[in-house]
């Protein structure tokens, strides 16, 4: 049926009864050179850039077409151009160009639109907690929300990045929650965004002259996207259109350069990518063009990500490349390319960034260490929460693409270890930089980290600077956003654990609706209640790499096995509602770090030694906003006692307690922590106010008595030490 329509459409097009799509090509732009043998072709006085557009089509030897406008520049006759290369795309008001390749390989998962999900249980209270925290509140009192340049203030100037990273986590936080004070925020500022678009297009101000120019508008797409999937609103669609017209446009005579717009083009793309699919408006070559021209003008990442070009160690010289924030973005950009390329290196690219990223930067938590810029392996470097969002939503990004375990399983690992710890319980303070040794959060002069200022392990309203502000509100919306993702076929898969309610849309457009029931990551017990009118409807289960002797029961049955690192999948035919349940038994897993130190997993949480701390307020700012320093008021240079790391479980034991803490990422209201073993090494020491490196395991002696210590969850910490020496006996 769809090629069927596809060739009525074409037809239609031909009879002059339909606007533009791909046979208009983009008008203004020309592909020079890369042509077949004999060109030009004349075109008679009726033939239009459609006709050449269709000559390509039936070419097989055609990639790209070029049709010059009669009477226009010195042609008087209308002449076409065939192809034989795809080559670079140039301004030229007199031409209409196109190309013949233009199909997007699909996704293996499709993202929900924001508007399918809502979050349960712990969660739900959780993002709550973020909206009655900074989330919901920097649109009262800081300057760069509530007097940004995006609504007609004087702050959040230079890159004017701060409102769009704001609205890229508020937007879905506040229709999550259904929160109409929230919404209502959101309106305000999107209706005065959509209402003060210029004549030609330009989102936001427009006072940057060169390749910077672009950045903040990506972040400006992904709002309007989300914005439009709530709401509905068709001017958020329109908006995005003449945005992407004025930008490449612009991106003749302004190119990226080296800049933020060339180092996070990956991001513009996605944005591109969404609308072709779902609203291309009429303007399919141009989306397809803006996408090829922001690849040509971005960032080589692909040549990066190699063993012979990327930095094996603590850099020390900055450049874009080695910014930490860059490098979380960039994990996804070949894998976002790929679809436009069908080019298999692309795809696997992506893998070995993240091989090369956890080898030579990777820290405990999942993250990897980048104090602005890539850090190494030492355990008290540290890592920006700009980092650890937009890492997660790259892997999100290519878990959809690619349909890979292992991208869904690295975000729930960010999501439930690195994201919270560097956040406080009320989230109404943040640290710049966490560090997974961390013995202390104060200002320091002298400090371990190279390339940042003396607060930023400080928590607080802007610690080092303001951008983690703004951007940190994405991580936690973001992730209950893309719990649950469509299948090609019409079903749903269950890419991470959370307490969420899903409704949506089954392969014949009946109703569906899944509940996920859980206290996961605390909990190996997941539930979900399905509801559907579908006759048919499959649903598609990650099962975590962790686990052993995982099972799935339905409607009370025996239980099946279901094994790691695999899809579970229930096929539901002609049932109106079911309950699985599902358990995913949590172990100790432990592996070796630097200098041969451990780190304790249990199920998917990282467990830390747990270190008293004394908060002291520092400033306080509107509300209850303050900055604070961290002081450890106990020991924190311990060693554990590990005598054979197959068997962790003979020298550590688990101990569990209901959830009943509004606090689950809190020293006090975890529901979970490790009793172990240890003894003081008063020979560990502090180096530029912070942990040394961890002495080399197994350490030779202690220095103080045998006894008991607590590990906590890592993102239940402040302060913590997640890579600790061992001893042997």
């Amino acid at each position: 049926m769809k090629a069927v329509a596809a060739i009525a459409i074409i037809l239609l097009c031909f009879a002059g009864s339909c606007n533009a799509d791909w046979l208009d090509g983009d008008p203004g732009v020309d592909r020079p050179n890369g042509d077949l043998p004999n060109m030009p072709i004349a075109l008679n006085s009726t033939q239009k850039a459609q006709d050449c557009a269709k000559m390509c089509m039936d070419s097989v030897k055609c990639v790209a077409w070029a049709y010059c406008v009669p009477n226009c520049g010195g042609d008087n006759a209308a002449l076409c151009y065939l192809k034989q290369t795809v080559t670079a795309q140039a301004a030229n008001p007199c031409r209409v160009s196109g190309t013949k390749d233009h199909d997007l390989r699909p996704m293996m998962f499709t993202p929900l639109p924001v508007s399918a999900i809502k979050p349960l249980g712990w969660l739900k209270q959780q993002l709550q907690v973020q909206a009655d925290g900074l989330s919901g509140h920097l649109p009262l009192f800081w300057a760069d929300v509530e007097n940004s340049s995006w609504v007609g203030g004087r702050a959040d100037t230079g890159l004017h990045e701060r409102a769009p990273y704001w609205l890229n986590g508020f937007v879905p936080l506040a229709f999550q929650l259904d929160d109409p004070a929230l919404i209502s925020m959101v309106h305000k500022y999107i209706s005065y965004i959509l209402a003060h678009q210029t004549d030609d297009g330009w989102l936001g101000a427009d006072d940057i002259k060169d390749g910077n120019a672009y950045w903040s508008k990506y972040l400006m797409l992904f709002t309007l996207r989300q914005y439009y999937e709530a709401t509905q609103n068709a001017t958020a669609i329109s908006a995005m259109h003449r945005f992407i017209k004025a930008a490449h446009t612009r991106m003749f005579t302004v190119p990226f350069g080296s800049t933020w717009s060339a180092a996070r083009w990956q991001d513009l793309v996605l944005s591109v990518h969404w609308l072709l699919e779902n609203h291309p408006s009429g303007n399919e070559q141009l989306l397809w063009d803006i996408a090829e021209l922001a690849h040509e003008q971005g960032f080589d990442w692909k040549s990066w990500y190699t063993e012979d070009n990327f930095p094996k160690a603590s850099v020390t010289r900055a450049t874009l490349y080695t910014h930490g924030v860059n490098n979380g973005q960039a994990i996804k950009s070949e894998g976002v390319w790929f679809r436009q390329t069908n080019d298999s290196s692309d795809l696997n690219s992506c893998y070995e960034r993240m091989k090369l990223l956890d080898t030579y930067h990777g820290m405990a938590s999942g993250i990897f260490a980048c104090d602005e810029h890539l850090a190494g392996k030492m355990p008290s470097r540290g890592t920006e929460l700009c980092t650890v969002v937009e890492t997660m939503y790259s892997y999100e990004v290519l878990f959809s693409i690619t349909g890979d375990n292992i991208f869904a399983e690295r975000v729930e690992m960010l999501a439930y270890n690195a994201l919270p710890a560097t956040i406080t319980p009320d989230m109404w303070a943040h640290q710049y930089l966490q560090q997974s040794n961390e013995m202390n959060a104060v200002h320091s002069d002298d400090h371990v980290w190279v390339f940042d200022g003396p607060d930023s392990t400080l928590f607080g309203l802007a610690p080092n600077y303001g951008c983690c502000t703004a951007n940190f509100n994405q991580g936690w919306p973001k992730f209950a956003q893309n719990l649950v993702m469509g299948t090609t076929d019409g079903g749903l898969v269950v890419a991470m654990y959370s307490p969420v309610s899903v409704q949506t849309k089954g392969p014949t457009g009946r109703d569906a609706t899944l509940e996920i029931v859980t206290e996961y990551p605390f909990d190996e017990h997941v539930t979900i209640n399905i509801k559907t009118e579908e006759p048919l409807l499959i649903i598609k289960f990650r099962v975590p790499s962790w686990t052993v002797g995982a099972t799935f029961s339905q409607d009370g049955g025996k239980p099946a096995p279901a094994y790691s690192n695999q899809f579970y999948s229930v096929k539901l035919v002609n049932k109106s509602s079911t309950k699985i349940e599902a358990i995913f038994p949590m172990m100790f897993n432990v592996t070796r770090r630097y200098n041969n130190s451990v780190a304790v997993y249990h199920g998917p949480l990282l467990y830390a030694l747990q270190i008293e701390e004394d908060f002291k307020v520092l400033r306080s700012y509107a509300f209850n906003s303050k900055d604070y320093q961290v002081t450890p008021t106990s020991p924190w240079n311990y060693a554990v006692l590990l005598r054979d790391d197959a068997k962790p479980e003979n020298d550590l034991k688990f101990i569990s307690k209901e959830l009943n803490s509004t606090y689950p990422f809190s020293p006090g209201g975890s529901p979970s922590y490790i009793e172990a073993t240890g003894c003081e090494l008063n020979y560990w020491g502090i180096t530029h106010n912070a942990a040394a490196a961890p002495p080399k395991s197994p350490v030779p002696s202690c220095t103080g008595d045998h006894v008991s210590i607590k590990l906590l969850p890592f993102g239940a910490t402040n302060l913590r030490i997640a890579e600790i020496p061992t001893i042997e006996k």
